[in-house]
């Protein structure tokens, strides 16, 4: 079992703007995440995610869902320092996490704490 290690880094100044559905299907392919993963962090379904992403101008009520994702995998990105172990990461059981994954605190609506890991970790917590 191999294990992915988070580190702490500098907060980012730069966060991406995304306000049409292109946009954000062009951020997310460059990020090698599939419109599946995206659509469960971002807690919609896939069909949804792929109307939403042909969209000139992206709908109120999805846009602040599709940002806090965007912000969250941005984060999480700066502290595996690669997307392949961020998925990777996602998908791997946490012992600080009784043994979830980040993936299923996200679907179970606590990403509040990874929120709360990224805070400590940027602020050297586990240094």
């Amino acid at each position: 079992m191999s294990t992915v290690i988070l580190r702490k880094t500098s907060v980012s100044k730069s966060s991406a703007r995304i306000n049409s559905g292109p946009a954000l299907m062009t951020w997310r392919r460059q990020r090698g995440i599939s419109r599946k993963l995206f659509a469960q962090l971002a807690d919609c379904s896939e069909r949804k995610l792929a109307t939403y992403e042909v969209a000139p101008k992206l709908p109120p009520k999805v846009k602040r869902p599709v940002m806090e994702t965007v912000r969250l995998l941005q984060a999480l990105r700066e502290l595996t320092g690669e997307d392949a172990k961020l998925k990777k990461w996602l998908d791997t059981p946490n012992p600080a996490f009784g043994q979830k994954t980040p993936l299923e605190l996200i679907r179970n609506g606590e990403s509040d704490l990874l929120w709360e890991m990224v805070y400590q970790i940027r602020q050297g917590a586990f240094a």
